[in-house]
């Protein structure tokens, strides 16, 4: 086939469907990370809260215009990003996480 030929076609949804599930994998980590649930070789403390802070920012107080922000890859994936931070907000261990980001934040560490 052609380069605008029908194996064109599904070679461009190959790669749409293999990004997809790159995103899809990306944004399960982050929600594990968020949860604090971090898979590090340093198990420190320091180490796993700032992990999980990088995620809950990056889900929560990211800029939502950029191409890697979680606003853009739910939107890449057809998922509504104000429903999920609200979906995400309850799940317990994000909460104590953005309880405590937002202690660090109120007391200038963050």
């Amino acid at each position: 086939m052609g380069f605008f030929g029908m194996g064109s076609d599904r070679a461009t949804l190959k790669v749409i469907h293999r990004s997809k599930r790159l995103w899809i994998a990306v944004l399960l980590q982050a929600i594990e990370d968020a949860k604090g649930n971090v898979r590090s070789i340093d198990k420190s403390e320091r180490s796993i809260g700032g992990i999980q802070r990088e995620a809950l920012m990056w889900m929560f107080h990211g800029i939502s215009n950029a191409a890697n922000s979680f606003n853009s890859i739910c939107g890449f994936l057809d998922i509504d990003p104000d429903r999920a931070q609200q979906r995400l907000r309850v799940v317990p261990g994000i909460r104590r996480g953005l309880d405590r980001t937002l202690q660090d934040v109120g007391e200038g560490e963050g």
